[in-house]
């Protein structure tokens, strides 16, 4: 009987299913953190590359930053696409002149995994350039005054030392600069969302590319507009800038431009289409390019044959920021930038 028993108890036993003790993978995902390039005062570019999903599908991927190391997910973010692979992001809205944190991060439904800690310095604001050229026979100061963030809102011009003119800039009126000097109108503009200058009180336009790049400029007379300026970019750089005659098609200028490896942390204007130096600082015109360029050639294409003239730059740094830029022109002579943060 007792035999009977243990049959019908072992028959019972072996009739219970069984279940895996081994519990659900809830692996997050595996990330790392790209170099940081094409450093500005206000932005970066960053990136990573999702190694793998875990186990479950990547949700989000990114790069987040801050001022404290190893910043999160709770800290100011991008949001690059989802699943596993490269991905490229842009860092906006930072504080010229302070040290920051970047970490790639990667989002599955089991939680949020990082890269490596990345830090980086955005360049400091510029507060004044000389600027001396062996033809000008004297030195031109400019001193940049700003807001609490990057708005110019004051520009005093020296010459040998002696104060020139102090221009003020009036942001007051949405979508629109007012320039004064002693109390009169300097010069009216119309802004962009991005605060670039679109038109001039003489009617003079301006158009950019997605980018931030002015690709265009026209000039406004006899009820028309003019091309006057096309400005060719690639890579975040202007690569050349054509220059027309009055009828808007007949080219007369082409300049090209070779850039260093170096980037351009502190936005010096060196590609400049418009009347002066001075005016694209505080990117009104829009942005500048994202390397410091090392030489241009320039020639007119209506001479047969072209004969083309070169100019190259030298630089001092302070770290990575320039403190000096010597241009040497193709007859010999100089023209030298210091810069001061």
């Amino acid at each position: 009987m007792k035999k009977q028993i243990l049959v019908l108890m072992l028959a019972a036993f072996m009739a219970i299913p069984f279940f895996s003790c081994k519990k659900d993978s809830t692996d997050p995902p595996s990330v790392t953190t790209a170099a940081v390039s094409a450093i500005s005062g206000t932005t970066a570019t960053c990136g990573g590359e999702v190694k793998s999903q875990g186990s479950s599908e990547v949700t989000a991927r990114g790069v987040c930053w801050g001022t404290n190391a190893n910043p999160t997910i709770s800290d100011s973010k991008t949001a690059d696409g989802t699943g596993i692979g490269v991905f490229v992001s842009s860092i906006t809205g930072l504080t010229p002149g302070t040290t920051y944190h970047v970490r790639a991060y990667a989002t599955n439904s089991n939680g949020t995994n990082y890269g490596a800690d990345v830090s980086f310095s955005t360049g400091a604001l510029i507060k004044s350039v000389s600027f001396y050229a062996d033809w000008a026979g004297g030195t031109e100061k400019w001193e940049f005054t700003y807001d609490g963030n990057s708005k110019i809102t004051k520009f005093d011009n020296f010459w040998d030392g002696s104060p020139d003119k102090t221009i003020l800039y009036d942001y007051s009126v949405a979508g629109k600069l007012k320039l004064t000097r002693d109390g009169e109108v300097y010069g009216e503009y119309d802004l962009n969302a991005q605060g670039y200058i679109t038109k001039d009180q003489d009617g003079n336009t301006f158009e950019y590319d997605a980018n931030g790049f002015l690709v265009k400029f026209y000039e406004y007379w006899d009820d028309a507009s003019h091309l006057k300026y096309e400005i060719t970019n690639a890579d975040g750089n202007i690569t050349k800038i054509t220059t027309y005659d009055d009828d808007g098609v007949t080219a007369k200028k082409i300049k090209e431009f070779t850039y260093t490896i170096g980037d351009n942390v502190t936005g010096i204007h060196q590609a400049n289409a418009t009347d002066s130096d001075w005016k694209p600082m505080g990117n009104f015109y829009g942005k500048p390019s994202a390397k410091l360029v090392d030489f241009f050639e320039y020639w007119d294409p209506r001479e047969s044959p072209i004969v083309k003239s070169k100019s190259s730059f030298t630089y001092v740094f302070d770290g990575t920021r320039p403190t000096k830029a010597t241009k040497t022109l193709a007859d010999g002579s100089t023209e030298v930038w210091d810069y001061t943060y």
